[in-house]
């Protein structure tokens, strides 16, 4: 069974189970967007299923929980419990998570920002940039190029 099927079906058993009609439940979403939700026509983004569940006057947890137990076709207490498991066996069960993404650095960058900091280094300590490019075993243009950068990238 697909997920947007899925979805579908427990979009609208909570929908009549609550005697709302699609305009009711629509808010911030189009009633046709509804539509198409519900006859799993379309997908739904983590936005619109959030705004899906306040205007179902449900937790958002709640309401996709009940999604997947549907696609899983297990109880929702069942699902509910293992997933929170999950949650527990990684330490997160009772922290308070990030609201967005740190800024990562590649692994690339940061290897050239580790070089260049060598480079400048060495600078400092008076060698030429033949010694330094010998001394860090890099190339003599990879070098020159660190030599003379003045910001730290």
């Amino acid at each position: 069974m697909s997920l947007r099927n899925s979805y579908a079906a427990v979009l609208q058993l909570l929908r009549t189970h609550k005697g709302l009609s699609q305009q009711e439940i629509s808010g911030k979403v189009v009633q046709s967007h509804v539509s198409h939700l519900e006859s799993a026509k379309t997908t739904a983004t983590v936005d619109v299923t959030y705004e899906l569940a306040v205007a179902l006057k449900m937790h958002p947890a709640a309401f996709f929980a009940l999604i997947l137990a549907s696609h899983e076709q297990r109880p929702a207490r069942e699902m509910l419990l293992a997933a929170l498991e999950e949650i527990d066996e990684l330490g997160l069960a009772d922290a308070v998570l990030p609201t967005a993404p740190r800024n990562l650095v590649s692994s690339r960058v940061e290897e050239a920002r580790k070089k260049w900091v060598a480079v400048q280094e060495l600078k400092r300590e008076g060698l030429s940039q033949s010694e330094a490019a010998k001394r860090l075993d890099i190339p003599d243009s990879t070098l020159r190029r660190l030599w003379h950068q003045s910001i730290n990238k």
